[in-house]
């Protein structure tokens, strides 16, 4: 049974695999080249359930309280509406969020917008995927793992900088066991892509880790869904 875990970059997707006990990192151009067995489990930072209009969801105001001690709930963007998705510019996006009553649309949640696009599109196509792959949100997975094992722990620094990269690797390799970060590195050496980013390959192997966690939960433990009958739900580690 495979464990995926996925983060959206400019490139495409980056997928973090692991299936008997083999680790593999990988840049997918898009989401139709995803091998997804009936059995596999994956999680995905990426919003899948969505408001009519960008309206908060309970799931991200959970994270962001979560969050907030260790000075990291700004880490939570408030995903686009789905009024949005077919629209061609930031500009006519905030104006389709406003007239149905919610907010503006942040530019990082317009440069997202694509990502959220496939990934909507890919999941409504295939009614089984939605109960196979869930949202998940790194910064909170380090959070968990940071309080788990190293609590005298500071909180990780920004995952942009060398430092936070690798106080979030070595979380990673105290939670499993083993280190991953030589599979980051010759991930990097392999790939030619520029768009193939070590922090985008970091939040890979959190999402992964929330795959793997067999006492995984969601935030909130009974969810809303949308209009086209995905949750709104952040999953993340379970207690241990």
């Amino acid at each position: 049974m495979a464990r995926l875990g996925l983060d959206g970059c400019r490139g495409g997707w980056i997928l973090a695999r692991l299936t008997d006990e083999r680790l593999t990192l990988s840049l997918l151009a898009s989401l139709k080249s995803l091998e997804m067995g009936e059995q596999h489990v994956g999680c995905i930072d990426m919003p899948i359930g969505l408001t009519s209009h960008g309206q908060s969801r309970c799931c991200d105001r959970w994270a962001r309280r979560l969050l907030a001690p260790a000075g990291r709930s700004s880490s939570v963007f408030s995903p686009p509406g789905r009024c949005c998705l077919s629209l061609p510019s930031h500009g006519l996006a905030t104006a389709a969020q406003r007239s149905g009553g919610g907010p503006g649309l942040s530019i990082q949640s317009w440069h997202l917008l694509k990502r959220i696009r496939e990934l909507d599109g890919w999941l409504q196509a295939q009614p089984q995927r939605p109960r196979q792959l869930r949202e998940c949100h790194p910064e909170l997975t380090f959070l968990q793992l940071q309080q788990r094992h190293q609590p005298q722990w500071p909180a990780p620094v920004s995952k942009h900088g060398r430092s936070g990269q690798h106080r979030r690797l070595q979380l990673l390799g105290q939670h499993w066991g083993w280190d991953p970060t030589g599979f980051v590195d010759q991930a990097l050496v392999r790939s030619s892509s520029r768009h193939l980013q070590r922090h985008d390959l970091v939040d890979a192997l959190a999402c992964l880790a929330v795959a793997m966690d067999r006492q995984r939960q969601t935030l909130p433990s009974i969810p809303a869904t949308d209009a086209a009958g995905l949750p709104m739900a952040i999953t993340c580690l379970g207690p241990g």
